[in-house]
């Protein structure tokens, strides 16, 4: 059993607090396949579902070796190392690769995985209804260094409708120190984040503030973060801080857009690789952005003048 006050985990390059009224580990509701009414129920209630185990260990394996085949061609990995290890070269500064997700020889294997028939029929499920994925997928390749800052993913993607569900699957076994998704617990029910930061859009621009995207107008740093401390953000909305003692390949763990959430920083030498991809129901409108043949994505086309 891992003691968490004993270890020394950090966000942002800024250590959490691990005490148990402030950290903890996520539930398992692998318990609830098979039972709509149960998902559904405990993904309002927690605003995420984590499934170890749910998928198919070999089949992500295949994709991550052929993620690491690209990056090694590239020179990214130390060639000391298997190529499958995916330790990266001394200096690596990498955090997120759609472009490898998106097309090229790993695009097949990794959609193999988060839009194979498992994916889907769990979403079936747990939508009550047939689902539709998002075309654009997501791949981070987070190399040695600082995790992701604190955000919810309603101000990249909140333009069709809220019920949108975001899958996180390791593409590789995550130990603490390489740096797993962490959970903002019951974040999905502030009322005030939701009335606020909720209703951002990170391509909205502010025609009155020398073009100002509208989050950075609002008081929020970054391309969509809440802030760059994960600390002091789960001290203002007084939650805990969720994550696993171990993510390991064919865990699933998928959550609300309203979810606040991040990661760890990674402290190995390891190239930490996890995909984003999103899920909602068929018959709901869904954010233009990130649909059809060629997803436009943010920016260009799909800015929006605004008034701040």
């Amino acid at each position: 059993m891992i003691d968490a006050t004993q270890l020394r985990l950090t966000s942002g390059g800024i250590e959490l607090d691990t005490d148990p009224k402030s950290f903890g580990w996520l539930r398992d509701s692998t318990d609830l396949i098979g039972n709509a009414e149960g998902l559904q129920e405990r993904m309002a209630e927690d605003g995420y579902l984590y499934l170890p185990g749910f998928l198919d260990r070999e089949e992500i394996a295949s994709a991550r070796l052929a993620v690491c085949q690209v990056l090694a061609e590239e020179g990214v990995l130390n060639p000391a190392f298997p190529t499958d290890k995916a330790i990266a070269r001394e200096g690596t500064k990498m955090a997120f690769r759609p472009d490898i997700a998106n097309a090229g020889p790993a695009r097949d294997p990794i959609r193999s995985v988060v839009y194979g028939d498992g994916v889907m029929s769990f979403y079936r499920e747990m939508l009550g209804g047939e689902p539709m994925h998002y075309e654009y997928s997501w791949l981070r390749t987070v190399a040695p260094g600082k995790g992701t800052y604190p955000h919810c993913d309603v101000v990249y993607m909140g333009r069709g409708t809220k019920n949108v569900f975001t899958a996180w699957i390791p593409f590789g076994d995550i130990p603490l120190e390489v740096g797993g998704l962490i959970v903002v617990e019951g974040s999905h029910r502030d009322e005030e984040l939701k009335s606020t930061y909720g209703q951002l859009d990170v391509d909205a621009v502010c025609t009155n503030q020398e073009n100002a995207r509208q989050p950075n107008a609002a008081g929020f740093p970054g391309f969509g973060a809440i802030s760059y401390d994960m600390r002091a953000t789960r001290e203002r909305l007084n939650r805990r801080l969720l994550t696993a003692r171990e993510f390991r390949m064919g865990d699933l763990l998928t959550f609300s857009l309203f979810t606040v959430h991040g990661s760890l920083d990674n402290h190995s030498r390891e190239i930490r690789f996890s995909t984003d991809t999103r899920y909602q129901l068929a018959s709901e409108p869904a954010d233009e952005r990130w649909v059809g043949e060629n997803p436009p994505g943010h920016g260009g086309t799909m800015l929006r003048d605004t008034i701040c």
